[in-house]
């Protein structure tokens, strides 16, 4: 039996597109899928990358960078961004399911990968949707209304405290809740146990996210 990854299926109705996963023995259609979520991640990183710049006021250091080449630099730096959200969709699959392997080895090293293509797919639907509110509130993509950083932004200044609750959007809840009917789905144990580490392990990202963006 084979089990073919259709991602907006799974994203949205994942208990019954993930039912077949436990007894499949092959996954279809995963690579293809796969490279176009990378090339989907290099444009829309890219993307929001330049309308950071443009609208937000990022515009990264180039002291000592003639006028004439500014355009250059400011294009490196997409390109370079771009490329770093292709490895960022890279890690999280592959790091995210390395992750989740101790506390669910009945479903495999593989299959979690798989499950977070799904994931990353769901993230990079909220980034797109964010696109519009950057040269709207001329705010950088970090400053989501999608997410509890909103809120937090409110009664503290704490880059940790901030960097950690804009992680925790909508999005992040979504792509939980897949996991959550994924390994579900693709193994026997308890509700309550697939439900503590899903969350455990998502807030733990989070703030290992949150962290490095602080501490480097």
């Amino acid at each position: 039996m084979s089990h073919s990854m259709r991602l907006v299926l799974g994203s949205f109705k994942p208990f019954s597109h993930f039912r077949p996963l436990q007894s499949a023995y092959r996954l279809k259609g995963s690579w293809w899928r796969v490279i176009l979520l990378a090339i989907f991640s290099f444009l829309i990183v890219g993307i929001t990358s330049f309308l950071n710049i443009k609208y937000a006021g990022q515009m990264p250091e180039y002291t000592g960078v003639a006028s004439e080449d500014r355009l250059l630099f400011v294009l490196s730096e997409v390109i370079t961004d771009g490329l770093l959200g292709v490895i960022t969709l890279f890690a999280i699959v592959l790091g995210g399911a390395l992750l989740y392997w101790p506390f669910f080895q009945q479903v495999g090293f593989k299959r979690l990968a798989y499950i977070h293509s799904y994931v990353v797919f769901i993230l990079l639907i909220g980034m797109v949707l964010q696109l519009p509110f950057i040269p709207f509130l001329h705010e950088p993509s970090l400053v989501s209304p999608y997410s509890l950083g909103v809120y937090v932004d409110l009664v503290t200044n704490i880059p940790f405290w901030l960097y950690f609750s804009y992680s925790l959007s909508l999005f992040l809840a979504w792509g939980t809740f897949v996991q959550y009917a994924a390994i579900r789905q693709s193994s026997s144990v308890s509700r309550g146990y697939v439900t503590f580490w899903t969350v455990t392990l998502n807030l733990f990202i989070a703030a290992l996210a949150a962290y490095m963006r602080t501490a480097f």
